[in-house]
């Protein structure tokens, strides 16, 4: 009986994790990793957004002025939100390449490219995106928070996750996960799960 909670509470902390690494991103609350979670729920289950004509139109748009300004990194990384949002994982890749090459200082647009490559099970790549943002800024919370969700759930090293967040939590002792857990306490619930 307790082997099935273990196994229950273990997949349920990955599916959080994976879910928190899209809302932390952008240092955003709870809203957004709702309004998030949701999209991502109602792509699953084949459910089109009701925005979904302005979605598409917000992207054309994007890409018609990345077009008419091509050195235009401000552009990119704004196309490369959009499909972030609309969950096209590859193109916003491919944008935020874009952006980079162009404004390759930018850790957060660098900081969204290695979420999307998580997005896309390339878990190293991620990761050495994530490695770049903090090489530049060792105190960037979101790289470091999606660097250990990267670890955990993407990489099955936990070890390695909570010695990220760890150093999380000492720069920013009351940091709280977008769901409002407090980080100290999924450092807890993730060290008790530990084997």
């Amino acid at each position: 009986m307790q082997t099935h909670g273990s196994v229950s509470r273990q997949t349920l902390y990955i599916a959080v994790l994976s879910a928190l690494i899209v809302g932390f991103i952008g240092g955003v609350g709870y809203s957004a990793l709702r309004a998030a979670s949701l999209t991502q729920t109602q792509q699953q289950a084949g459910v089109h957004n009701h925005n979904g004509a302005a979605a598409r139109a917000s992207i054309t748009d994007l890409e018609q002025k990345a077009q008419a300004d091509p050195d235009n990194a401000q552009v990119w990384a704004e196309l490369g939100h959009a499909f972030f949002d609309s969950g096209q994982a590859d193109n916003a890749v491919a944008a935020y390449t874009r952006a980079l090459a162009i404004e390759p200082g930018n850790t957060n647009v660098r900081t969204d490219l290695g979420v999307m490559y998580f997005q896309s099970n390339k878990h190293r790549e991620a990761i050495a995106e994530f490695d770049q943002v903090l090489s530049a800024d060792p105190g960037h919370p979101q790289a470091r928070f999606n660097k250990g969700v990267v670890l955990y759930s993407g990489l099955n090293d936990k070890a390695g996750a909570l010695a990220e967040w760890n150093i999380l939590l000492k720069s920013h002792p009351e940091a709280v996960t977008p769901t409002g857990m407090a980080l100290k306490d999924l450092i807890r619930q993730v060290e008790e799960d530990k084997h």
